[in-house]
């Protein structure tokens, strides 16, 4: 009884292991700044869809910043850094 007990304790918890993924978000920090006027830094936070890997939520996050880079060139005659990371 003990351990058959035991045994689907453990199947249990490798289930949970195996069938439970890490969520992952990509936090961004856009900064922007112009000649006159202080620097200012914008962050925010995206949730990933969980099925997602890690390879892929970093992926994600790099094109993430290319285009948040490239939106605020449009739109700003002053200059704009972006950094994403994966958390």
């Amino acid at each position: 009884m003990i351990k058959k007990t035991l045994l689907l304790s453990c199947f249990a918890i490798s289930l949970c292991f195996t069938f439970c993924k890490k969520q992952y978000s990509c936090q961004c920090a856009t900064t922007f700044s112009s000649p006159g006027y202080s620097p200012y830094t914008v962050s925010s936070v995206e949730k990933i869809d969980g099925k997602t890997t890690k390879k892929r939520a970093e992926l994600i996050c790099s094109q993430s910043e290319k285009q948040i880079a490239n939106n605020g060139k449009n739109y700003t005659s002053g200059n704009v850094a972006a950094s994403c990371a994966v958390k």
